[in-house]
């Protein structure tokens, strides 16, 4: 007999939003989406709670009473326990230079406010899409390379091949978001799991060594993608390659 299985938890959602009304405005548009919503004032408190029970999103104000909101991103893409969780703005600071200060920290999304509800949940649930539905605990596949994010594993052909902790990251993390582009300073933040400084050009070291180990070229790279004075960007391969 089938055991019955085991009913999906709701997603986690932390926010740091120091205004109540605000907050309770969050909380009352996503709570009936079926979302579990934790508020808090600050940022400090809201770190120790992920570390101590991990959520599935963090929702950011940028401005915070403790801290700033894009140095409490950069701190989140430093840690290496949340680093990877998607993170969204939803702040009063609504110029273009805000938008990209904000997306330059680490963030995968921004959202202005006075926001629709609509658009906030359409935003939630295609973030969480990306980093969750779409390959979390699930491994990845393209060509003959298989990626495995509860070993922290890469296949080749079927075996095994080593890659530090940051090459890992670089790569499932473009391998999730594909076909886009990302700079080098915004996959710095996406992999750095600690304080120490890292040059833009370490990101080159890193793609170097992963299409060393995937590419069946590495000269004429097929997934790994360089975008000349932009960054980088995983190309899957076609589907009838796929298929082969």
């Amino acid at each position: 007999m089938l055991s019955k299985p085991v009913k999906e938890q709701p997603y986690r959602i932390f926010v740091i939003e120091p205004l109540l009304k605000d907050l309770d405005h969050i909380r009352s548009t996503l709570e009936p989406r079926g979302f579990r919503v934790r508020g808090f004032r600050n940022g400090e408190s809201a770190v120790r709670a992920a570390l101590a029970s991990a959520p599935s999103m963090f929702i950011l104000e940028a401005d915070l009473p403790d801290t700033d909101g894009l140095e409490l991103c950069q701190r989140i893409r430093r840690t290496s326990a949340l680093t990877l969780m998607p993170v969204i703005f939803v702040s009063a600071r609504a110029q273009e230079a805000d938008r990209v200060a904000g997306l330059d920290s680490g963030a995968d999304d921004y959202v202005v406010k006075p926001f629709g509800k609509r658009e906030l949940v359409a935003r939630v649930k295609a973030n969480l899409r990306r980093c969750y539905e779409l390959t979390q605990s699930k491994p990845i596949r393209f060509g003959q390379v298989e990626i495995d994010p509860e070993a922290v594993t890469i296949k080749v052909k079927g075996v095994c091949v080593k890659t530090s902790l940051a090459e890992f990251r670089l790569l499932e993390y473009l391998t999730r978001n594909p076909g886009r582009t990302f700079s080098r300073p915004h996959l710095i933040k996406m992999i750095q799991s600690s304080s120490r400084a890292i040059s833009p050009r370490t990101v080159d070291v890193y793609v170097k060594r992963i299409r060393e180990k995937i590419e069946e070229d590495e000269r004429h790279p097929e997934y790994l993608r360089t975008v000349r004075r932009l960054g980088y960007c995983f190309h899957p391969p076609s589907r009838r390659h796929a298929e082969n």
